[in-house]
This record gives structure tokens, sequence and C-alpha cells, in this order.
């Protein structure tokens, strides 16, 4: 953590939201680093686990390696899920999916007593591996330390943090780790729980996240998620023998702090929605046509970056947004055409309007067969379009 401004995992970033990122990673060599000390047959491998923290970069946890060899003096933690806020163009690039993320190491104690210290649970399951498994665990993480092998292009689900210790674990034991407790979820399933206690980055990364992560997750593919691999590798046997110990824990969790459940989005967005409606009801239905143009233009707004978002990234998760069903990109042509002229007065304007009002509805009475699943608080922001819509079809125009 030293060596650079935060460490973190997938889910260390979000978003993530949006969040999103590539999945093409550059192999490591098969050759053992030059002067490469053998592990003495005291050393220890373990997975080590972080639970979630307050920082949204906390917010899914973290999965490390450590390797703790008393005899030869050191404990390395190896972390593949750091990269560096001062690179040129930061949030550009991770916005375009071409952020670099790598491998370190850092020093064992001092890390996981750090995790500690933040409020985070910490655990660490031993790893039961041959001294010749051991070495050569070894060697791939140090080989992939190299400046050369140690930089890969971060995949919130399919290649993170997580899923790099699971591909080296792979590697050595030539078996496949995964969570086979896992069946019948989506990946948007399998974070909503992590997101539950953060509502407005919950219903941001709806917004950002296509129908792609909604296909239901295979075993393998849990251990995304740090908690679902420290689960994965004690289910994992080689040779009927467990191939870790369970885990063992260093630290405890601290309760995470939530927003009251009153201010979550959909509460807050009926809330509006039903107190304007009442005031609009108790002003004899005078309502203003620059508020109506407001709204087109913020939905069409949003539904256009939704759009030149997932044609200008790496980050497979934003493609085939649904979203844009109901934030309609061309709301924000209309919108603008509201504020200069009623829509009574152009006839082009007022068909789009009704068209806007038909796909509304049809969008709601459709949505629970689309293949995305959706936010509840964008209900009552597409009713309050459509009754904004409503009033100005029915406006009257003095000639």
């Amino acid at each position: 953590m030293r060596a650079f401004t935060h460490w973190k995992c997938f889910f260390c970033s979000l978003l993530a939201t949006l969040f999103l990122l590539t999945s093409v990673a550059g192999a490591a060599e098969e050759s053992q680093p030059s002067g490469l000390p053998t592990l003495s047959p005291a050393a220890k491998i373990s997975l080590v686990t972080c639970s979630p923290g307050d920082e949204l970069y906390t917010a899914f946890g973290h999965s490390a390696i450590r390797i703790l060899d008393p005899e030869l003096g050191f404990d390395r933690l190896y972390n593949f899920g750091t990269f560096d806020m001062t690179v040129g163009n930061f949030y550009l690039r991770f916005a375009r999916g071409d952020l670099l993320y790598q491998l370190s190491v850092d020093q064992g104690d001092a890390d996981i007593e750090e995790h500690g210290a933040l409020g985070q649970g910490v655990t660490e399951a031993q790893l039961n591996l041959t001294p010749e498994q051991k070495q050569s665990l070894f060697a791939a993480l140090e080989t992939n330390l190299a400046p050369e092998n140690r930089y890969y292009r971060y995949d919130f689900l399919l290649d993170n943090c997580s899923t790099r210790v699971r591909d080296v674990f792979e590697k050595i034991i030539g078996t496949s780790v995964a969570d086979k407790t896992v069946s019948g979820v989506t990946f948007r399933q399998m974070l909503d729980p992590y997101l539950d206690r953060i509502p407005w980055i919950r219903f941001g990364i709806y917004l950002l996240l296509g129908a792609g992560v909604d296909r239901l997750v295979q075993p393998r593919e849990a251990c995304f998620l740090p908690a679902n691999l420290e689960s994965a590798i004690c289910q994992t046997k080689v040779s009927n023998t467990p191939f870790a110990q369970s885990p063992v824990r260093l630290f405890p969790a601290r309760p995470l702090s939530r927003i009251p459940r009153a201010l979550d989005p959909e509460i807050v967005f009926s809330v509006v929605l039903i107190g304007w409606i009442g005031l609009w009801a108790f002003r004899g239905g005078r309502a203003s046509r620059v508020i109506s143009a407001l709204v087109y233009i913020v939905f069409g707004f949003t539904g256009l970056f939704l759009v030149v978002l997932a044609a200008n990234t790496l980050h497979w998760e934003a493609y085939q947004n649904w979203n844009v069903a109901w934030l309609v990109p061309t709301h924000l042509v209309a919108g603008i055409g509201l504020l200069f002229v009623p829509a009574n007065k152009v006839l082009m304007l007022r068909l789009y309007l009704f068209l806007a009002m038909v796909e509304g509805l049809v969008f709601v009475v459709s949505s629970p067969w689309l293949p995305q699943r959706f936010h509840p608080a964008i209900y009552p922001l597409v009713v309050l379009l459509l009754w904004r819509t409503v009033i100005e079809l029915r406006r009257k125009v003095v000639p």
C-alpha cells in the first residue's frame, strides 16, 4: 500500500461502477526466476480474505496470497488488485476500460493489520500443498511480479484480483477451483447483498450495468467475489485431500453503516413524485413547460451518456443496457424543443411526445420480461416522465 495511493480489489473499484473493464491478460512465463530461494519446510502459504469495508473501493472485500517463511525471514502478501491513481488521464482510462492493474507484493503482517485497523474482517486459510507445489506457487507469483508480466487488463467480473488468485491455484494443483454452493443466481444478484448498505451506489450501478450481468453465474466464475473464492478453496480437494484448511479469523469485521431506508432512492423518488403531483393538483393543474422540458433533457442526456459509454468502453458489462428503453437519448432533442415552443404548436414534437408516452407505458408493462433486471427506483421516474408528457399533450395554447 505504500507504493501506490490505493490497493484495490474489484470490486475494489467501482464503479463501480461502474462501473467496468476488459478481460485479456498476459500469460506468465513458465520458467522459474533466477536467484529464487527455496522455501524451507516451515513455509506456509495461505489465502487471506478481507471482508467489505466502509470505503467504496473496499465494498466487495479483497483476496491475496500470503507466503510466510520464518526460516527465510520473510512474510510476503501478493495482491493482484493494485493500480496507480497518479497515471495520466486516470478517470478517462478507467471509463474506457484500458486502465492496467498489476500484481504487487507487500509485508504480510503489516497489510493485514492495516485492513483490520480499518474495521475489515480478515481471515486466513492455510493451503495444504506439497513442498514442490509451494515452490511452484512461489515461482509463479515471482514470475508474474516481473515488470514485463505484472500488468493486466482488469475485468470487473471475469478477471479481477480474486479470479487471478483462483487461476494461480488451479495452475499449481491441476484442478478446478469452484464454489459449488452457487447455483441459479446471476452476477447482479451476487452483487446485490454488497450494495444493500449503499443504496444510491446500487442505483447508479444498476443504471450502468447491462443485460450481460443478468446471466447465470457458473460455480467457477463465482470466485470473482473474495468470500466465494474462500468458500471455493475450502470445497476443493486434491487427490481426496482438502486443498485448504478451515479459515482462521485474524480480525473481526465491524458493523458497516447504512443510511436510513427511508432515504433509499425508490422511497425518495416516490415521495417526490407524489408530493409534486399533489402540489400540481393543489395549484389547479397549472404546470411549467420549462420544467417538463428539463425532465426530458435530463432523461435524454442520461440515456445518451449510457449509449456513448457503451460505444467507447471495453467494459462489456456496460453493453446491451436496456435502461435506454426509458432513458431514451432522443428525449434530449425533444426537451430542448419544449424549451422554446409548446408541443401543440409543432406537430412533430406533439407526435414525438405521444410516441414517448406509448413507449414508456409499454416499457413499464413489459419490463419484468426483458432480459435485464431493473432497479425499483426507476418506476417512479418513468411515471414522472409520463405525467409531464400528458401535461404537455393536454396543454391548451392560446393562438
